[in-house]
């Protein structure tokens, strides 16, 4: 977590959108995984209506983002950021 110590100073002053890696998946203070990560950043998960903060979506400069984190089991709310935020594509 010496990372996200480190740009502290910049993510306190540019918003960023992050997602879950294996860095913090570590266990930390009473065997616990993500606790870092879920309290130093904020996430839109009610707003594009995710019961976690491993996956959501979000709006940005006209572009649509599907936040997906790797290490993390998709329940319902997973598949259903999935089914209802991508678009369908049909290839010729």
């Amino acid at each position: 977590m010496l990372v996200i110590r480190y740009m502290q100073h910049v993510t306190s002053k540019i918003p960023i959108m992050v997602v879950e890696g294996n860095h913090e998946i570590e266990k930390q203070v009473e065997n616990q995984t993500f606790v870092a990560y879920s309290s130093r950043f904020a996430f839109p998960s009610k707003e594009s209506r995710s019961s976690s903060a491993f996956y959501y979506s979000f709006n940005a400069g006209g572009i649509h983002f599907i936040m997906l984190g790797g290490y993390i089991a998709y329940n319902k709310s997973g598949k259903h950021i999935i089914s209802t935020d991508l678009p369908v594509i049909q290839f010729p």
